[in-house]
């Protein structure tokens, strides 16, 4: 009786252990409810990031970046990791700089680019950042770059467009 006793306490604590493990990976693999992919916005990918990355980021709050990357559909062409000034020389997120055509005047195109702020939960070495940047000057996002961000938690999204004004 004893040992049924054991082997019952031990079954319980497995099932539960494999009922927390399958929770804990279902939860990175949701997809976002209100995620609109780029074809929906013509092409339009400044409105495309605005709705489904800054208005919605409350879906990604609280995820790995990962799950964003996998996501967007624009091409990111550059990082920023962001520069807290403190004695400790950390940072709190990266900034991702995607390409985006803006219409000027009467049918005139122009290339532009908007930021994607990303903050984090925790804090990082900021040279661990830089030192991804001096890889290879050819690549300024590559597969070095999400390796190194996509753990990462996010805590908040902004998004920054210079012919406009930070969108906070």
């Amino acid at each position: 009786m004893k040992k049924l006793n054991s082997l019952l306490i031990l079954l319980i604590f497995v099932l539960g252990s494999c009922a927390t493990i399958k929770q804990k990976s279902s939860t990175r693999n949701i997809s976002n409810p209100q995620y609109k992919d780029l074809n929906s916005f013509n092409y339009d990918t400044l409105e495309y990031i605005k709705t489904n990355f800054y208005e919605n980021q409350q879906f990604y709050v609280g995820k790995p970046v990962k799950v964003l990357l996998d996501d967007l559909e624009a091409d990111i062409v550059n990082f920023t990791p962001n520069s807290l000034w403190n004695p400790m020389d950390k940072s709190n997120g990266v900034s991702l700089t995607v390409r985006y055509t803006m219409l000027a005047g009467e049918n005139k195109l122009i290339p532009a680019a908007t930021q994607i702020i990303v903050k984090f939960t925790d804090l990082y070495a900021y040279d661990d950042a830089v030192e991804l940047s001096d890889l290879n000057p050819e690549i300024n996002w590559g597969k070095a770059q999400e390796d190194f961000y996509k753990d990462f938690t996010i805590k908040e999204i902004f998004l920054y467009v210079p012919e406009i004004e930070p969108i906070e």
